[in-house]
């Protein structure tokens, strides 16, 4: 235990003297901070110059304005309405909802060159209500124009038709969208409102271990490279090292990502009026969440980062450190994908699976608990699976931790370090 604690006290040294771990965790909580509060500010002062003009509108209502500043600026369109199927070109642009001025146009040549020269933004050549042509000299994938000038065509045809009948459709039109009051009582889980803070923990546990499992890998590489782990491990025990560093980078990781989102959720604190509530469903997290993050999240981190350790020790170059962690990377980003596509049916045959495989089920059992419904029973039987495979992981990457760390040369194969284990 004594030489456990030497080296997880050694480690965390390295980490917190480390002047770019120091400086990349004050850069990241001042981005947290800046990224609450900015927004936050800006929000705020728009609001007030909301309130600010809504006063002035009050003490001028009667007067009328010097200019049209204050207006949505018009958007020109080019029209030839063959048979005056249109007769209020006012009411038709109130319809669409825009300010629109129209250039009238005698035939098709007028509106392709209004739309050409620019003076026009687009063109529309009417047969009648329900049949136009839409003129436009760059259809982008963002143009609502054409979709407002339907809809408007369609209120106006349904409301001559109306009035032809003797309907009056201002009351059709209140009668459409009359829409029902609707409460909705949850029994459950409400996956919709807690998918925020879900993806963002399945993110963080994302980062934290594609990190500092590499630097964990590359911590025990370097030894490895400039010789020292030979002192090391005929000094101290394999099983010392390895869960010393690991652990230390477990616990240097948790601190940091605690300081962040620390960072973030005091800065909401403070600012969470100024974004009237919108980031709620982000820091609103349940202890029961926080409760599954903490169990789920670091046995999850511990037993990749203990096959970070592993794979470090079968290499002699930091440079081959990419390479050798490639299958387990791969692993994880399997595991992070079912996470992200199965938020969407989280109690899916799928989530279910993943929830009980060690590799994948801190993903799975997290959003399982945070967005779906499950057992008691199954949680405890899906910990204790994690449990079991995060220590053997433990105790044999300090089996392979010993024997790697004094091989020297080509990056030693897995399977090669295994029958040698069994050998002995």
């Amino acid at each position: 235990m004594r030489q456990f604690l030497t080296v997880l006290k050694f480690e965390l040294n390295n980490y917190f003297k480390n002047k770019s771990f120091l400086l990349t965790t004050i850069v990241l909580m001042i981005l947290a901070v800046g990224i609450i509060a900015v927004p936050g500010v800006i929000m705020n002062m728009d609001r007030g110059e909301s309130g600010n003009s809504a006063v002035s509108g009050s003490v001028s209502a009667g007067e009328e304005a010097d200019g049209d500043d204050s207006e949505e600026s018009p958007v020109f369109f080019a029209l030839w309405d063959k048979n005056g199927s249109i007769v209020d070109t006012g009411a038709f642009a109130a319809s669409m909802g825009m300010n629109v001025e129209w250039i009238s146009c005698t035939d098709a040549d007028q509106v392709e060159k209004a739309v050409n020269s620019g003076e026009a933004e687009a063109g529309f050549i009417v047969e009648d209500l329900l049949h136009y042509t839409y003129v436009v000299e760059n259809n982008s994938m963002y143009d609502m124009n054409q979709e407002a000038f339907s809809q408007a065509a369609a209120v106006t045809y349904r409301a001559q038709i109306l009035t032809d009948q003797g309907i009056d459709p201002v009351q059709i039109e209140t009668l459409y969208q009359t829409q029902p009051a609707v409460e909705t009582q949850i029994l459950g889980k409400d996956s919709a409102g807690n998918y925020a803070y879900t993806y963002m923990l399945i993110m963080v546990l994302y980062f934290l271990l594609i990190f500092y499992g590499q630097m964990i890998a590359t911590s025990v590489t370097s030894e490895k490279s400039n010789r020292a782990i030979e002192i090391l491990v005929t000094s101290v025990d394999s099983n010392s090292l390895i869960f010393g560093k690991v652990l230390a980078g477990a616990i240097a990781g948790l601190i940091q990502c605690a300081l962040i989102l620390g960072s973030a959720v005091g800065a909401y604190q403070i600012f969470g009026e100024s974004w009237g509530g919108l980031l709620d469903n982000v820091f609103d997290i349940p202890i029961p969440v926080w409760a599954a993050f903490a169990v789920f999240g670091i046995m999850g981190y511990l037993l990749y980062a203990f096959c970070f350790g592993m794979l470090g020790a079968l290499v002699s170059k930091t440079e081959d450190i990419s390479k050798a962690a490639t299958p387990i990377t791969m692993i994880y980003l399997v595991s992070f994908f079912i996470a992200i596509f199965g938020m969407t049916d989280s109690d899916g045959i799928l989530m279910k699976v993943a929830s009980f495989i060690p590799f994948t089920s801190s993903n799975g059992m997290l959003i399982r608990i945070s967005m779906g419904s499950v057992e008691i029973w199954e949680i405890i039987i899906s910990g204790v699976l994690l449990a079991a495979t995060c220590a053997v992981t433990g105790f044999l990457a300090a089996k392979i931790f010993r024997f790697g760390t004094l091989m020297y040369g080509n990056p030693i194969k897995f399977t090669t370090a295994l029958k040698k284990i069994r050998e002995k």
